[in-house]
């Protein structure tokens, strides 16, 4: 788990947001800050081509993201927070996803700039390192934070209590 200090994605207990995300202030306003997506669970993906729309190729991901407040007394984390997350990657180019299956264990959300002059449309790399089951990358137009909801993880989550 991380807890706000693994050095990799975290600097003095804050996550910082390299890239600018639209609406970004929604997820923040529920987590304080930008929240890490240190072993966030992927839900559910979709895809669309934009035919039916503006023509801009779509990828959303709804994600269960979480804070960790310490330990219970038997020695578990303790989660709170539970937060659905959709977010929606629009102008979206080479997708690459494998391992999807019933448990989507990210070890970490990266979006990073690309160069503005690049031949492409696409502003941010993102990169879906993966702890068990759904991993891959993508490049993208814009990222967009399109909901945030209170979420009650099922009861064939690890993260249920």
């Amino acid at each position: 788990m991380c807890l706000g200090n693994c050095g990799r994605c975290c600097r003095s207990g804050r996550v910082f947001r390299l890239v600018q995300v639209l609406n970004a202030d929604t997820l923040e306003s529920r987590f304080g800050s930008w929240p890490s997506f240190h072993d966030a669970e992927v839900l559910g993906v979709r895809l669309d081509s934009g035919q039916r729309s503006d023509g801009r190729v779509r990828l959303e991901l709804d994600v269960h993201l979480f804070a960790v407040d310490g330990q219970l007394a038997d020695g578990r984390f303790n989660f709170v927070l539970h937060t659905a997350v959709t977010l929606e990657f629009v102008g979206v180019e080479n997708v690459e996803l494998d391992r999807f299956g019933p448990q989507n264990v990210l070890f970490d959300l990266v979006l990073k700039d690309l160069d503005v002059g690049a031949s492409s449309a696409a502003r941010v790399q993102v990169e879906l390192p993966s702890s068990n089951g759904l991993g891959g990358a993508f490049r993208c137009e814009e990222v967009v934070v399109a909901a945030v909801e209170p979420y009650a993880p099922g009861r064939h989550s690890v993260y249920s209590g």
